[in-house]
């Protein structure tokens, strides 16, 4: 019997990535805090639907980043489809509020859009005036079938930062896409629009003209 020389112990490790996608490190690392900045504001302005996208993304955007010897080459697919699906319901949002007749584009960086809404009384309604000192504290009643203007507004400081936190999450999944998806995915297949031979991961690809061996022995 051949006994076996250093045991059956686990295989080899990953192989690091190539340089051409370790110099995307710094700007993932950018792009982490980016979206941590617009995390930290969708939460502050209780849009919590929106931040759970950004987190998938901030943490496939992390891994990248701080694990680009394990996790670069690996998590580049993952990534790109994260930021794709948050890009679009970051869409989906902003058509949501182009949209909406009220508070609406015109009033997205506005915290006081007062509107009243006109609304018909269904029943008798009893009200009090507001200055019980001036007006009294006798009460009022209103007979049904009347047209009344309630008062509302729909906008405030956490409007303005939801839509701005909406705006920068936009532009924000666009540069993840152009800068450190793609063009990740690009360099490590090696996809090139452009003429001539391909290289990829499992080598340099054969030229247009390559000839068969037509050799026989």
């Amino acid at each position: 019997m051949i006994p076996l020389a250093g045991g059956l112990g686990p295989g080899p490790g990953p192989a690091p990535p190539p340089p051409e996608l370790l110099r995307y490190k710094k700007a993932l690392y950018l792009i982490v805090v980016g979206y941590m900045l617009v995390l930290i504001m969708s939460l502050t302005a209780g849009a919590f639907n929106a931040g759970i996208n950004y987190v998938f993304v901030l943490a496939a955007a992390a891994a990248m980043a701080s694990r680009s010897d394990q996790c670069m080459s690996t998590c580049i697919v993952p990534f790109l489809l994260l930021a794709f699906i948050s890009l679009f319901f970051d869409i989906l949002n902003v058509i949501n509020l182009l949209a909406e007749p009220y508070p609406g584009a015109g009033n997205m960086f506005s915290s006081d859009c007062p509107k009243p809404f006109e609304a018909t009384l269904r029943k008798n309604t009893t009200i009090y005036l507001d200055d019980a000192a001036v007006n009294g504290t006798a009460k009022y009643i209103v007979p049904a079938d009347t047209k009344v203007d309630i008062p509302r507004n729909l906008c405030s400081s956490a409007w303005v930062v939801q839509n701005v936190a909406m705006l920068l999450g936009v532009l924000l999944d666009c540069v993840a896409l152009d800068k450190s998806g793609l063009q990740n995915v690009q360099d490590e297949c090696g996809v090139d629009a452009g003429p001539g031979p391909r290289a990829g991961r499992f080598g340099p690809a054969a030229d247009d003209g390559s000839a068969r061996s037509t050799t026989r022995r």
